[in-house]
């Protein structure tokens, strides 16, 4: 879909504002026709009286009340129209970036989608509100001068035509120029707001690193490369408006001319050529604004260009057209022949294969890279696998509805996103309905509750923009809490419980225990007493199993999980010790 087929579709979504607002147009347009007419009859007639003065300024005083009036309902109309197809195309950019699956956001910049989210549909807001009301009124407005002046002057009519063509060939050679200039700034403007971003999320690694100067500088090529591309742009657009004056003048001059020179042989009256002048010079408006619409719809082309992008990218994961539902899940996971890779020329997991029975504890080691983290982004489907098959209960993942198949997933990540909310808001995101005693369970299992009921707002507290305001181990407390609060049947923890304490982990394993003991729990993991405790134990070397069993079993068959193991001991024991030993 182009832009302009784009941008009348969204037009269309108010189709009956849209006709009225054509009909207000329309009847404007006749009432504007009129006014030239009028005044050459009052300047120009043969017998000028005080009664002819009157009645043709009386008219062209209504006529211009008329065009007022019925212009600015078709304004009024207009403005429906626009705001209505910005809003859609908002919804519909919003909802397009909510369907994209994890692997789009891998390959997009975020400030570059922030760019299309909000700036690049801002550049469209003249083409859909200016651009329709203007344009529908500019080229009726051209049509209606254009057969006033067949009717008075068909010979006239010529060099109209060859103006009104010139003024059109100019305007398309200066809006061809600027497509790439249009499409340069909005590039750049989402590089500037991408370094922007990263600037403000990375801001304590910046300081850190003392590297303040660096990103100034970077800063300021992408400042630089924008600014470069907008003046190109204004340097264009400048030569526009003052060839239309050009054009406006010679038509006025030969219309004079051919005009004086008819009147003299007889041939044309002097209130026609008042009237066709007064015609020329009610062209000036609708040629400039032809002009500018053409430029602003090339702006708006470079726009949504770029926000189609994101309309038109299809999500790789997609529920598949006989998927099942699944309201709730047993809990075993069975993995066959899996290999993936982020990219077709490299796998990061190669055959791999395991079992994990319902209810079942298994924890994942491995060096690093050698696949964990990916292995458990694999069972909610945040990625495709390239090969093999990942059962849940005997199903294939693939064939479930996706919403319920992560319905029944609980992940707690290493990297804790929290939104800028209340800490009741943060536990219960993933649900909505969730009542008071289930938020506060959840947090004491978590081992959080305490820590809530010292602050002056409790549950009503808010952590700040990304959980600032809570340290990392309450942020990941907290996770865990929005992670038990849907009841999951599968539960995973990716080296969750990092930041927190030995004592603390402890507890919140004891609360877990109890709790969750029906459900099927993956742990990736560096706690020695987690790794004992797992029913099983699953070792990942560069992407492939090399060890499946428990504790007993590996520490005695198993070369590099006894490597692994007695360096997490050491490393433990030299922090202090651990619980369980």
């Amino acid at each position: 879909m182009n832009s302009m087929r784009m941008i009348f579709k969204y037009w269309a979504k108010s189709r009956k504002d849209f006709i009225i607002q054509f009909i207000f147009l329309v009847l404007s347009t006749i009432f504007y026709t009129f006014t030239p007419i009028f005044i050459g009859r009052m300047i120009g007639a043969e017998v000028v009286t005080v009664d002819n003065l009157l009645v043709n300024f009386l008219l062209i005083l209504v006529s211009a009340f008329l065009v007022y009036f019925i212009s600015r309902i078709a304004r009024l109309k207009g403005a429906e129209v626009s705001s209505r197809a910005i809003y859609h195309l908002r919804t519909d950019i919003s909802n397009a970036i909510y369907r994209q699956s994890f692997s789009f956001f891998d390959k997009t910049e975020t400030g570059q989608l922030i760019s299309r989210a909000t700036s690049d549909i801002e550049e469209t807001q003249m083409i859909f509100g200016m651009g329709l009301t203007l344009g529908l009124q500019s080229i009726l407005q051209m049509g209606g001068v254009f057969i006033g002046f067949l009717l008075f002057s068909l010979e006239l009519s010529i060099f109209l035509i060859s103006a009104l063509g010139g003024s059109l060939l100019i305007s398309y050679f200066i809006a061809k120029k600027l497509k790439p200039i249009f499409l340069e700034t909005r590039q750049s403007f989402g590089e500037l707001t991408n370094t922007i971003r990263e600037n403000i999320v990375g801001a304590e690694v910046v300081r850190m690193f003392n590297t303040q100067d660096k990103e100034r500088q970077k800063f300021q090529i992408n400042n630089k490369r924008f600014y470069e591309a907008s003046v190109d742009s204004v340097k264009f657009n400048s030569l526009y408006m003052p060839l239309v004056f050009v054009i406006i003048g010679f038509m006025t001059i030969i219309t004079f001319f051919l005009g004086g020179m008819w009147y003299i042989e007889g041939k044309m009256t002097l209130d026609t050529i008042i009237t066709l002048i007064s015609y020329i010079a009610s062209l000036g408006f609708p040629i400039v604004m032809l002009g500018q619409i053409m430029l602003l719809y090339v702006q708006a082309d470079a726009a949504l260009t770029r926000v189609r992008e994101i309309l038109d990218s299809a999500p790789e994961i997609e529920d598949s057209p006989d998927a099942i539902p699944l309201k709730s899940a047993k809990g075993e996971i069975i993995f066959e022949n899996v290999s993936f890779g982020y990219t077709s020329e490299h796998r990061i997991l190669k055959n791999v294969s395991f079992k994990i029975p319902e209810g079942k504890k298994l924890a994942i080691l491995g060096t690093t890279g050698s696949g964990k983290s990916t292995v458990i982004s694999l069972i909610p489907r945040f990625y495709e696998i390239n090969e093999g098959t990942i059962k849940i209960d005997d199903i294939d993942v693939r064939n479930y509805v996706l919403k319920d198949l992560r319905r029944n997933i609980g992940l707690v990540s290493q990297e804790t996103y929290l939104f800028n909310k209340s800490i009741a808001e943060n536990i219960a995101y993933g649900k909505e309905d969730a009542k008071e005693e289930e938020i506060v369970e959840a947090a004491k299992i978590a081992e959080l509750h305490d820590f809530i009921t010292t602050l002056p707002k409790g549950y009503d507290s808010l952590v700040g923009e990304r959980g600032t305001r809570l340290s990392g181990g309450q942020k990941q407390r907290l996770s865990i809490a929005r992670a038990l609060i849907v009841k999951p049947k599968i539960l995973i923890f990716d080296d969750s419980t990092s930041s927190v304490d030995v004592e603390t982990e402890f507890k919140i394993q004891e609360a877990l225990t109890k709790i969750m003991k029906d459900t099927t729990t993956i742990i990736i993991t560096q706690r020695i007493s987690t790794i004992r405790n797992a029913d099983l134990i699953l070792i990942l070397d560069r992407g492939r199993v090399v060890g499946l069993g428990n504790h007993e079993e590996l520490i005695k068959s198993n070369v590099l999980f006894k490597q692994i193991f007695e360096t997490l001991f050491q490393k433990q024991k030299s922090k202090g010790g651990e619980y369980n030993e």
